[in-house]
């Protein structure tokens, strides 16, 4: 937003450009789900160096394959609460379309002290959504009611659900309200892309402030918030809603949520120590798991950085080894 200022005793008038957030005590961020990206290391990292940018974050999503998964699986690795001190807090989230097997990992969650579950109905990822699990729930609508139903009945958990406008159809989500608005959701998380546009093209707000005003729960915002100048534009735009979720917005400025609550920091100060705490964690906790897993992710982690600090992200794609890595992200 733009708030011009007239300077008096001159001649010709004058202005001077001043970019605002219109945040409010009332609204709220939130940490969006990016799969081994916004994990434990990152969050821990981020609560570190910016403490109390985001009221909270969902986590990437914990998959539901089966009713034999226990507490001591890789799968909730993520959401240790012994793990979590000191972190941002979480709300867990799961993927799956099987509501046996969605209620068992809810049941472990409970388990580990949590009182809300998200379910993922918005992840895009083509292998996701052919099986009909993330945003290919989307055009199942009676399998939806069903799983939620079962896990509000069958555990002590709130539910709030992500989702996008549709598959290939933005119809799919306005097919849905009846369902949503029929369930107890604890909030309703709105991206408005389709599956099939991926993180393409300008986000729908036309569609987003019809969903967001026929849906009778609490709305989260989500897409495309870039910038303060995105926040606030969105925000004039909406000021109804008052839940705002960002992900790639600050992965490419870990400051964003600083800008937009008007917390003043210096860039030059916290970037870099930021970057390498995050590096150190992320080979840590990650490299158990598979060196080349390690690698691809670094390398969108660096994309990222590398888009937001407006620096060539060629070296970082073409890396062989995290020592690379290492010695590439020093330099930022």
């Amino acid at each position: 937003m733009e708030l011009r200022a007239i300077l008096p005793k001159q001649k010709k008038v004058d202005t001077l450009v001043f970019l605002t957030s219109l945040f409010s005590s009332e609204d709220r961020l939130i940490l969006a789900p990016m799969q081994n990206l916004t994990s434990l290391f990152f969050r821990k990292s981020f609560e570190k160096f910016f403490p109390k940018s985001f009221d909270y974050a969902i986590t990437p999503f914990i998959s539901a394959t089966s009713n034999k998964t226990d507490i001591k699986s890789i799968h909730f690795k993520d959401i240790l609460p012994q793990d979590n001190e000191n972190s941002i807090p979480i709300v867990p989230q799961v993927i799956g379309n099987n509501r046996e097997y969605i209620l068992n990992t809810c049941k472990i969650i409970e388990s580990l002290g949590y009182r809300e579950v998200n379910l993922n109905m918005g992840c895009p990822k083509k292998d996701i959504v052919s099986r009909g699990r993330g945003a290919g729930m989307l055009t199942n609508p009676d399998s939806i009611q069903e799983i939620i139903e079962t896990i509000l009945k069958d555990t002590t958990l709130q539910v709030s659900i992500k989702v996008r406008l549709g598959v290939k159809d933005s119809s799919d989500c306005r097919k849905l309200v009846p369902v949503i608005n029929s369930l107890p959701l604890k909030s309703v998380c709105i991206h408005p892309r389709k599956a099939i546009d991926f993180y393409e093209g300008s986000v729908d707000v036309d569609e987003f402030e019809y969903l967001a005003k026929e849906i009778k729960h609490t709305i989260i915002y989500n897409g495309d918030i870039f910038s303060v100048e995105d926040f606030s534009n969105l925000k004039m735009r909406f000021p109804f809603i008052k839940h705002w979720m960002i992900g790639r917005g600050v992965l490419k400025n870990p400051l964003l949520a600083f800008e937009i609550r008007g917390i003043p920091a210096e860039k030059d100060i916290l970037l870099k120590p930021f970057i390498k705490d995050v590096e150190e964690n992320f080979i840590a906790t990650l490299r158990s798991y598979n060196e080349r897993l390690v690698l691809g992710k670094m390398k969108e982690f660096a994309k990222y950085l590398c888009k937001g600090l407006n620096i060539d992200e060629g070296p970082f794609v073409h890396s062989t080894s995290l020592e690379e890595i290492n010695s590439l992200l020093n330099q930022i």
